[in-house]
């Protein structure tokens, strides 16, 4: 990480260079708007500074502090105020590099941390393994055992439908055989009432015949 950043850093410094020595070869070559040159910067502006009877100076400022920057206040020449502001630039840009490149001792560290930090997870993720393992293969017996059961109480449960199903066959032929003993019964009632009927005449010719039987006997003695 800290050689990707010096990279930035040169390639950044690089460009900055060139672009000032073209800038500065420009002015010699075919001349350059300085104040349109100053008017572009983003982050800074220059401001003029009148002075009698002599050239006015400048002072290059920064736009969110409003402070000035070096070479500080009274530049003489615009082009110097401008190149303050690409000194400062880079210097601001220098120090980000540096505040983000770690220290080796920070690296190792935090390198000592998380390697801390992963064998501390891993043994937390093997004993929870070993926990859902144990978890698992207590279910699986579970599972087996309710299974054993669940085939036992189905067997059970086709015994007694099996023993359902005969009770009733047996209701039915019970019902059937108790249907039959009533009609009997029936039929043995009607007859035991024809058979008092006949007994009740049976007995009133046996009366009959006794009277006659007293009557002839009367007689003959007469």
């Amino acid at each position: 990480m800290k050689n990707n950043l010096g990279k930035v850093f040169v390639v950044v410094t690089t460009f900055l260079s060139i672009a000032f020595l073209g800038f500065s070869f420009s002015a010699r070559i075919a001349g350059t708007n300085w104040k349109g040159e100053a008017d572009s910067l983003e982050n800074y502006y220059v401001e003029t500074v009148p002075v009698e009877k002599s050239k006015p100076t400048y002072t290059t400022k920064d736009k969110v502090t409003g402070e000035p920057v070096k070479p500080g206040p009274g530049s003489k020449l615009l082009p110097e105020a401008i190149l303050a502001a690409y000194t400062h630039e880079i210097t601001k840009l220098n120090d980000k590099i540096q505040a983000l490149e770690p220290q080796p001792e920070q690296i190792k560290k935090r390198q000592e941390e998380i390697t801390a930090h992963q064998k501390q997870d891993l043994k937390a993720i093997e004993a929870r393994e070993e926990e859902l393992k144990q978890e698992f293969e207590k279910l699986a017996k579970t599972i087996v055992d309710l299974s054993v059961e669940g085939d036992k109480v189905g067997q059970e449960a086709l015994v007694v439908w099996e023993e359902g199903k005969l009770r009733r066959e047996d209701v039915a032929r019970l019902r059937n055989h108790l249907e039959e003993l009533e009609v009997d019964q029936f039929q043995s009632l009607e007859q035991k009432k024809r058979l008092q009927d006949e007994l009740s005449r049976l007995r009133g010719v046996l009366a009959r015949l006794q009277r006659r039987n007293v009557q002839l006997k009367s007689s003959y003695e007469d």
